[in-house]
């Protein structure tokens, strides 16, 4: 995940704070009792704001700027979810432990605001038709492929020998794949375009014909044996012009300078101003940073 991507590892635990920390003129209440004396919830507040609270504050400021003037919809983050699902396969529950969170819940409000930071960069992207020709030229068409996925190089040669010897793919996908994902669905991955799987699996995807079945792949995840199931044609550049410029605008603003810069501006129209003496430097470092990265 990107840098300008906000960690959301102790938010929900803060805002949780946060909010009784309002709500609350006493915050006294112990929450802990040890022999060696109380803790409060004050003093967990505040233990808490002062690892975490530039952080969370930096995220809720986002979130509330940005979200006065972009929009991103529920099924605009569960679409990028899945694709980050899709892009990690069976590692995507470790990736996003060792990520910081504890659950999608908390990975999806991450995915919202940094789409909220995208859609805030690509506000002033120029496109032009000659960079969207070139992209149309580029891209290839979606396929739909079926893999099998095992450890080690000697049962995927083994696998190998059993289909070119006429076994069936979706059998031996439901036997011996270690993808949960598509091994309940034959090893079916659904239809993917460019970007969206490993390098690797992707080059001796595309290079298959439909039915004809790969020499095992090797990943970060083991081994693969691909079959292309289906090929879609591409379509005429007209009928996809605005969707290739969108994409094409992306592809732009997929730098962090670019981002840092579109949403710093939209911070400075928001005429910020951090009342909390701990918290009040939070976006002068911000500020100081973009200035030292354009120097």
């Amino acid at each position: 995940m990107k840098k300008w991507m906000i960690a959301l590892g102790a938010t929900a635990s803060i805002l949780a704070l946060s909010a009784c920390n309002n709500d609350k003129a006493d915050n006294s209440e112990v929450i802990a009792e040890t022999s060696a004396g109380n803790i409060t919830q004050d003093e967990l507040y505040e233990a808490m704001k002062d690892r975490f609270g530039e952080e969370v504050l930096r995220e809720l400021v986002y979130e509330k700027v940005l979200s006065e003037k972009y929009e991103v919809t529920d099924e605009e983050v569960q679409e990028r979810l899945d694709e980050l699902k899709q892009q990690l396969g069976p590692q995507f529950d470790s990736a996003m432990a060792q990520s910081g969170f504890k659950n999608e819940e908390q990975l999806s409000q991450t995915l919202r605001i940094s789409m909220l930071q995208e859609k805030a960069a690509m506000e002033s992207v120029e496109v032009t038709d000659e960079e969207i020709q070139e992209y149309y030229d580029e891209m290839k068409p979606e396929i739909r492929a079926s893999h099998i996925l095992v450890a080690d190089e000697e049962t995927a040669n083994e696998v190998k020998k059993k289909l070119d010897e006429g076994a069936d793919f979706a059998e031996l996908a439901t036997e011996y794949s270690t993808d949960p994902g598509s091994a309940q669905n034959g090893g079916d991955l659904d239809w993917f375009g460019a970007g969206a799987m490993l390098p690797e699996f992707e080059e001796a995807a595309y290079s298959l014909e439909v039915n004809e079945i790969s020499e095992p792949v090797e990943s970060m995840y083991g081994f693969h044996i691909i079959k292309v199931t289906d090929k879609k044609d591409k379509e005429p550049f007209e009928d996809m012009k605005a969707e290739l410029k969108q994409e094409v605008r992306l592809s732009k603003v997929n730098e962090e300078a670019a981002v840092d810069t579109a949403v710093q501006k939209e911070l400075d129209n928001a005429n910020i101003k951090v009342k909390d003496s701990n918290l009040k430097n939070t976006f002068e470092k911000e500020k100081e940073t973009e200035t030292e990265e354009q120097s």
